[in-house]
């Protein structure tokens, strides 16, 4: 088991691509700490990882919060005297065309997505990872982090954001053995595209479409790829993206996708 004892934070933990994560986690030996900002969802949570065999702790909490947020790392830190990943999944995602998009959306969504992201690496780093010269961390940013979207200028901002704040860790944190990644997920069947799926199912098919690969990934998946960056398999991966989202990125020129008898 690659996690065997090491314990793992995850935010945004209580569904998603962050619980499949934990999952994931569980499964191969890790103590993982679900944090989200739902107590009665962070609950549930522990208790279908608690079901499958694995071990779970719930920590609910405000990523937005950095008082709490660190108050919370130094909380699992008494629990268990280390913290050997973490894993920054909390997003908040909205459609509005920038012209109408308020003050409040805007800071809500960096708030979220960007401040949460920096408090938790923070906390975790001066609390755990520095003192141990060791760690790794895996934020969780988008395929909006590499290029824009339609009607999303906070989202697009904050993701950008998070691929910069990645690059700034990875370089003032490499000197003490934490490694900093991010990975970019392109469409995937979360919950939450697949509620869109059905209100707009036109829409999403077109977007399967443009993807080269055909079709949109799984939440195990994009799992898969947070695990490996945080592995000893990644070892020397450090500052880097990691973009899965089946070639969407690799077809930007505008053309449309090639497909054979079409």
């Amino acid at each position: 088991m690659r996690f065997r004892d090491r314990v793992v934070v995850i935010t945004g933990a209580a569904r998603g691509i962050g619980f499949e994560a934990a999952c994931r986690f569980a499964t191969e030996g890790a103590r993982v700490v679900v944090n989200d900002l739902d107590p009665a969802a962070v609950d549930r949570a522990v208790q279908l990882i608690a079901t499958e065999g694995g071990h779970a702790t719930a920590l609910p909490g405000d990523v937005t919060d950095a008082a709490a947020v660190h108050a919370a790392a130094a909380q699992v830190m008494d629990r268990f005297g280390r913290i050997d990943v973490l894993v920054n999944n909390a997003g908040t995602y909205g459609l509005c065309p920038a012209h109408r998009v308020t003050a409040a959306d805007w800071r809500r969504t960096l708030a979220v997505n960007l401040d949460g992201m920096f408090f938790w690496s923070q906390a975790v780093a001066v609390a755990a990872m520095i003192p141990a010269r060791r760690g790794a961390i895996v934020n969780v940013a988008s395929g909006a982090g590499m290029a824009g979207i339609p009607d999303a200028p906070a989202y697009v901002a904050s993701k950008h954001g998070a691929i910069g704040l990645t690059k700034a860790l990875a370089v003032d944190w490499g000197q003490y053995g934490i490694r900093v990644n991010a990975i970019c997920p392109g469409l995937t069947w979360t919950e939450l595209a697949r509620s869109g799926q059905r209100q707009n199912p036109e829409m999403f098919a077109e977007r399967e479409r443009r993807i080269p690969l055909g079709q949109a990934a799984t939440m195990d998946q994009q799992a898969g790829g947070i695990l490996f960056l945080a592995s000893d398999e990644a070892g020397s991966m450090h500052g880097t993206a990691l973009v899965m989202d089946g070639g969407t990125m690799a077809m930007s020129s505008g053309y449309s996708v090639p497909r054979d008898g079409e």
